[in-house]
């Protein structure tokens, strides 16, 4: 969290209409805030690593034709405040296959341990969530969740995560370092990164679910992360 947190009293920016700080929270590894009146709140959750022993960088999977690497951590641009809005997650893809092969960001969906699920962000909108990368105070980023049961039936949620402090980072990045959609030639690669909303603060485990519907047989993919403990 930036600096301001650190202060003895907190000002939000004129015409921002969220009500007092309440209170501060320590619990878990997380940095909570909780303002009242809303019932929202703000946590610098600890990164995403490889759910594994001994798993360190990318995480591979390969199928027939294709691989696909995905890494957390691995946001080093602009804005270098990204994270806490969005979970960013590098995606490599190689075609060793002899046709093209059509990637959409709706072909990957994240997913926590109580199966709630999270879909990309547009790269325009996750930039949007910057107010146009000018001003300062306190932005709002939308989580939402849905959560299947045994019994046939779905659970919806929603939630915003809030981010205190400047808000005139640079957000120049966000747009050309995203997966481009669109097809990948026979023996090409590429790379970018997926946006997702920050999971719910109880998420301890992740899983991106990548469908590739364009090789034969749409196979699934998974790619596991944690939060350290």
């Amino acid at each position: 969290m930036r600096q301001a947190l650190t202060y003895s009293r907190w000002q939000v920016t004129r015409g921002t209409v969220l009500g007092a700080l309440r209170r501060v929270k320590r619990k878990a590894g997380y940095l909570c805030l909780f303002v009242s009146g809303l019932g929202v709140g703000a946590c610098a959750q600890p990164a995403l690593v490889p759910d594994g022993p001994g798993v360190a960088g990318p995480v591979l999977q390969e199928v027939p034709g294709f691989l696909v690497a995905v890494e957390a951590g691995a946001w080093k641009a602009r804005p270098g405040s990204l994270t806490d809005a969005v979970v960013p997650l590098l995606v490599t893809l190689r075609n060793t296959g002899a046709s093209p092969v059509m990637v959409v960001r709706q072909d990957f969906a994240l997913l926590d341990q109580a199966n709630r699920q999270y879909l990309p962000i547009h790269p325009v909108d996750v930039t949007a969530m910057y107010g146009g990368g000018s001003g300062s105070g306190v932005g709002i980023s939308p989580s939402v969740g849905v959560a299947g049961s045994s019994g046939g039936r779905s659970v919806f949620g929603g939630g915003l995560g809030v981010t205190f402090g400047s808000w005139g980072s640079d957000t120049r990045d966000i747009i050309p370092l995203a997966l481009a959609e669109g097809p990948i030639q026979p023996g090409a690669e590429a790379h970018g990164f997926l946006y997702f909303p920050r999971p719910a603060p109880d998420s301890r485990v992740l899983r991106l679910v990548a469908i590739l519907r364009d090789l034969p047989g749409s196979p699934q993919l998974e790619f596991r992360f944690r939060r350290p403990e």
